[in-house]
């Protein structure tokens, strides 16, 4: 590349001097080049630009030899072996501009690896619950209304570290959920992942304002994630579930099933799993009579199952689970 660079210049030059004079910007790059304040590979894409724009013209080898032979060879070496070097120093540039260009894809392509990766990362819905206060100007009532969350992981090289990247203030901590979901992913998988940085990202779906989400309550889902990434494994989108997770894989109880429960229907689950003894809803009556001048009002709380409603209101099966694994058997099904 250099010494075809040079002798191309040399002789161009020297031929259209007084027809195109020399660039100072060339004569620096050419300069800084020679000094070695500037790469080979800068230096190359300078020379292409002025060939590509038809301000440098590489003379072939018959033209050189053409053009020396009026000025007389004193250099000792035949016009046969001057055109033969030429030859294969014009290959040698050939050979280097595709490898250089090969590399710019190569480049180029690691780039839109690297944005297709960081889009296809495994997600996973989970159902959360938002505190809402109410207040009737003396008094203020805490209620507990049901969220869908966005769960995406990223699992790639590293040292360990375990981290969860969310913009929603959490009450709970989620930073535990998630180191015992890898503990449990790598029980269950029997892959290490001491070489790797485990990443959680959580979000919601409309950017509702969710100021102490129940972190703990997406556990499961985060392991059921990180395991169906890790074994790659689809996860079936009409499955929701809420439920902590246990260092030995169990799925923990947690509050709200019915906010949680109203929540995935309206998502559009078609089953919702719960952690075992949880998929019962509290039924209240109340029934008044009067005695005199005086009404009374007795009511009594009622224990149901929570899945026939859910099936009436919204054709979502309620089902209970114990364990991680039994969580799979859902999510990994078509």
């Amino acid at each position: 590349m250099v010494i075809i660079g040079t002798l191309a210049i040399s002789h161009t030059l020297q031929a259209s001097a007084q027809e195109s004079p020399i660039p100072n910007w060339v004569k620096d790059t050419a300069k800084w080049w020679s000094q070695g304040q500037t790469t080979d590979s800068d230096f190359l894409q300078t020379m292409q630009y002025l060939i590509d724009n038809n301000i440098l013209h590489i003379p072939s080898s018959s033209q050189y030899i053409q053009s020396n032979s009026t000025v007389g060879n004193t250099s000792g070496v035949s016009n046969s072996q001057l055109a033969a070097k030429l030859d294969d120093l014009q290959i040698k540039y050939n050979s280097l501009q595709t490898k250089y260009n090969l590399l710019v894809q190569q480049v180029t392509s690691l780039g839109d690896h690297s944005s297709n990766t960081e889009d296809n990362n495994a997600t996973i819905s989970a159902v959360a619950v938002s505190p809402v206060i109410q207040s009737d100007g003396f008094f203020e009532t805490t209620s507990y209304q049901g969220a869908v969350l966005k769960i995406t992981v990223d699992v790639r090289d590293g040292t360990g570290l375990v981290l969860v990247n969310t913009a929603i203030p959490t009450g709970v901590d989620f930073q535990t959920s998630a180191k015992t979901a890898v503990t449990v992913a790598h029980n269950v998988t029997g892959i290490d992942l001491s070489k790797k940085d485990v990443i959680f990202s959580i979000s919601t779906g409309n950017n509702q304002n969710l100021q102490a989400v129940d972190g703990g309550s997406a556990g499961g889902a985060m392991t059921v994630l990180l395991i169906s990434d890790i074994l790659d494994k689809s996860i079936n989108s009409q499955v929701l579930m809420t439920g902590t997770i246990q260092a030995d894989g169990t799925i923990g109880p947690i509050g709200a099933a019915t906010e949680k429960a109203d929540a995935a229907g309206q998502f559009g689950a078609k089953i919702f799993l719960v952690p075992q003894g949880q998929g019962v809803m509290q039924v209240q009556t109340c029934s008044q009579s009067n005695e005199g001048p005086v009404m009374y009002q007795t009511c009594t709380t009622q224990e149901k199952l929570l899945s026939p409603a859910m099936e009436s209101k919204y054709g979502m099966k309620v089902i209970e689970i114990n364990t991680i694994q039994d969580a799979l058997k859902y999510f990994n099904s078509s």
